[in-house]
């Protein structure tokens, strides 16, 4: 699960200070661990690479969210690295610690540049959220994708 527009915020880089949870959050993922669900977050975050955000900061409040375990891009888009959502590097990351099948898991974000299309880059069910950043050109594309697979 993102964080950033999908669990509070706006969809754009906030401190941990100025962070507001949208008010459903913290119940949502404490069902979804009700129902025996392991509950991951996944973020990019370039403003650790910069120096505006400290790493094991931004981990532990997503822990203190509830989730149990956060995987982390901290690099710029510049980087190149290979753990920058929508490449796989964190999915990567997350299967070296746990045993998990993609077929079987579930992507939940606000963006589909990166999330959902981190999804289908893992062959992983991506669940779109609009309380984000609204990215009208892939919204389109991506519903004309899912009517050409007979899914809408």
């Amino acid at each position: 699960m993102d964080r950033d527009g999908t669990i509070g915020g706006n969809g754009h880089y906030q401190s941990l200070n100025d962070f507001e949870l949208f008010p459903y959050a913290l119940s949502s993922i404490a069902r979804l661990k009700a129902h025996g669900m392991s509950v991951f977050a996944l973020s990019n975050q370039t403003h650790i690479e910069k120096g505006d955000m400290n790493y094991y900061d931004f981990f532990n409040s997503l822990i203190r969210m509830g989730f149990d375990d956060a995987f982390i891009c901290p690099h710029s888009e510049q980087t190149n690295c290979n753990c920058r959502k929508p490449k796989k590097g964190l999915i990567e990351q997350a299967h070296r610690k746990y045993n998990f099948q993609n077929e079987q898991s579930i992507i939940i974000g606000d963006r589909f540049s990166s999330d959902i299309q981190l999804a289908q880059n893992c062959q992983m069910l991506g669940i779109h959220v609009a309380t984000g950043k609204f990215e009208p050109q892939y919204f389109i594309d991506n519903q004309n994708q899912q009517k050409k697979n007979g899914r809408l």
